[in-house]
């Protein structure tokens, strides 16, 4: 019988740190109980019973005891991995940046069943699509939503008229839609009616496999700017994970080019 002390989740494990010789204090985001740290003590030790359950990115069912300070994982079975994503750097990146994006924008304990159902279909788009851009981008929007940070895109946050269709403008301050007879080209970003319907669609819509979805290369460069500076100003900083992976695309395309000359 689980005593009192102990109870137990579904997660996803977003990250981890050693502690001391041989244990491990592991970031999850739990489906019943929201984000919380636990540690996995002897994790490290070549025959732990929690080895390959806790690795970054791996779905899991978990048992956990209460603690003064932290909670003690118990028992911790994978659910589910995602295998293709360590053998693949991109994908990898990727799946990196969505557990990082959750992180920053998870308070502790405040549970979320949503954001875990949303983060764990983008993790499955993630590991099987060779296109996952869009789908990414989609998350980011439902971050931001289920945060509290949705962007206004039907209204002028200034004269508070209805947006009609056009070229508008966007202010990451404000928190949306600025109308072209308001808008401060100085202080917003450029907001072209393509990105304005794939925004709204984000607003209506669950996170889908991106082969159902294709908008053009200008559409798309837009919407990532603006969501990624949507981000950085609620979170007042850049992600670690997301300069990375455009270092990385910056070198492949470098190669791809040299590749070309060759």
């Amino acid at each position: 019988m689980i005593s009192s002390r102990t109870y137990t989740s579904q997660g996803l494990v977003l990250k981890y740190f050693p502690y001391k010789e041989a244990d491990l204090i592991l970031t999850v985001l739990t489906k019943q109980h929201g984000k919380l740290q636990a540690i996995a003590k002897g994790a490290r030790k070549p025959q732990s019973k929690f080895s390959g359950h806790v690795e970054p990115l791996t779905v899991v069912d978990i048992q956990l005891a209460k603690g003064k300070s932290i909670e003690t994982v118990t028992q911790v079975q994978t659910y589910k991995a995602y295998p293709s994503m360590y053998s693949d750097i991109n994908k990898l990146a990727n799946g990196i940046y969505i557990s990082e994006l959750i992180d920053q924008f998870t308070p502790d304990k405040e549970v979320n069943t949503k954001l875990f159902d949303t983060g764990i279909k983008v993790l499955d788009i993630i590991s099987t699509s060779e296109e996952p851009d869009l789908s990414i981008r989609n998350f980011e929007f439902e971050v931001l939503k289920l945060s509290g940070f949705l962007p206004e895109l039907y209204t002028c946050l200034k004269c508070g008229c209805e947006i009609i269709a056009g070229q508008h403008r966007y202010s990451v301050s404000s928190g949306g839609v600025i109308c072209i007879d308001c808008s401060d080209i100085d202080n917003t970003l450029e907001l072209s009616l393509a990105t304005m319907k794939v925004l709204r669609y984000f607003n209506r819509h669950n996170i889908t496999a991106e082969a159902a979805f294709k908008i053009k290369t200008e559409t798309y460069n837009e919407l990532k700017s603006l969501l990624i500076e949507t981000i950085i100003f609620w979170l007042e900083k850049d992600l670690k994970s997301s300069q990375f992976i455009e270092h990385l695309k910056s070198i492949q395309k470098s190669y791809q080019r040299h590749d070309c000359i060759i």
